[in-house]
């Protein structure tokens, strides 16, 4: 007796619904079933329609002899066959038919979406080895999904900070027995890539937290998105400095690194001498024109550390970083000369001169505007005097 018809009276001395099937060319046929089988489609008591069965049993047909297939039947919800082929390539399958419970479909209709979501999902125990993870991972980290199955990150020998941060988000759920997310990063087949992470505690028949399933969705291009508008956010529009918010953010930092005695700070504060002339001869475009050379002279100028705004209208700050007064005052000398330099290849239509104030931060400077007072003070006595001007 061969394999399959074997197989097929161990089926039907258990009363399985059971059957042997053939591919001829482009039809499926039934070679021999179990009494069960036949029950079930028999055209006065049965629940199937044989040919819309043997339609069902034609897309699911397995391609290879190595892993059997599930074959779903659209006009019977209910009932699902499972196919494994006899021979390579499959010619002949041993097909077991199966009444579905509602529990088992709603776990293989899960199955199916996890499955070809291009997130990562996951199911792991208790003690964070993987129950299940989806095709996915093997797309992102280039590991296939059967390497994880049965072990955890930390076995796997993946970065010690992201298991530690991982194990933590995971401890934190099945104790509190809550959902929770974070962020993370995880390196990929395409490099560091950003993820959200969302774990939710799964419970079995008791109540008790049995596992935990877990989503991770790659932000990485949201992630740029907000880096992107947050820099805009502080950034001048027609310099490319920063702003007055962009530099307020800077220059605390750098002030409160200063009072610890981290560094030295310096500012320099610039204004654009008469340039209300400018936009009355030339224009408002070439009085913008004017404001934009005078940020690439100061961006130039300044160094690696240091940091240069635009605090609105004709005035510019630069941000010294670990300079003295000796090294504020030589900036400031070397950025007077640059701008008065500035001609129409520079897009100036005519000499430009500014007035320079310059300190640097020391212990009666408590706060940011207390540095701003004194810098604008000193370059105010920079001014060049109108006539009649005390």
């Amino acid at each position: 007796m061969a394999m399959g018809d074997q197989w097929l009276h161990w089926f039907a001395a258990s009363a399985v619904p059971a059957f042997l099937c053939q591919r001829n060319g482009v039809r499926v046929e039934i070679v021999s079933r179990t009494a069960e089988f036949a029950a079930a489609v028999d055209t006065r008591t049965g629940r199937l329609d044989e040919t819309a069965f043997l339609a069902g049993l034609d897309s699911a047909w397995p391609e290879t002899d190595s892993s059997p297939t599930v074959a779903y039947l659209r006009d019977a919800p209910d009932w699902e066959c499972v196919l494994q082929a006899l021979d390579d390539p499959p010619t002949r399958c041993l097909g077991i038919l199966r009444l579905t419970t509602p529990r088992q479909r709603y776990n293989e209709a899960f199955f199916a979406i996890a499955q070809a979501l291009p997130d990562i999902v996951a199911r792991l125990d208790r003690n964070h080895r993987h129950v299940y993870i989806n095709p996915s991972i093997e797309r992102v980290t280039g590991i296939p999904a059967q390497a994880f199955i049965g072990k955890s990150k930390r076995e796997l020998g993946l970065p010690p900070e992201l298991v530690a941060q991982w194990e933590s988000l995971v401890d934190k759920v099945l104790h509190t027995e809550e959902p929770a997310e974070e962020e993370h990063e995880l390196p990929t087949v395409h490099g560091p890539r950003t993820f959200l992470t969302r774990v939710v505690p799964e419970r079995g028949a008791d109540g008790t937290v049995l596992t935990v399933l877990s989503t991770s969705h790659d932000i990485t291009k949201l992630k740029h998105l907000q880096q992107q508008l947050a820099e805009l956010a502080r950034t001048d529009p027609l310099t490319s400095v920063l702003n007055r918010r962009g530099f307020v953010e800077r220059i605390e930092q750098e002030l409160h690194r200063a009072q610890d005695r981290r560094g030295r700070l310096s500012l320099l504060f610039l204004d654009v001498n008469d340039f209300k002339s400018v936009n009355d001869r030339f224009g408002h475009i070439a009085g913008d024109n004017v404001l934009m050379a005078i940020g690439d002279v100061l961006r130039h100028e300044a160094g690696p550390d240091d940091f240069v705004a635009r605090l609105g209208g004709d005035e510019f700050c630069v941000a010294l970083v670990d300079a003295d007064a000796a090294e504020a005052s030589a900036a400031a000398n070397r950025i007077r000369q640059r701008i008065k330099g500035l001609g129409t290849g520079d897009r100036c239509p005519c000499q430009i001169g500014v007035s320079i104030g310059f300190i640097t931060a020391g212990d009666r400077d408590l706060t940011v505007s207390d540095l701003m007072t004194r810098v604008d003070l000193q370059m105010y006595r920079e001014k060049p005097r109108k006539p009649g001007q005390a």
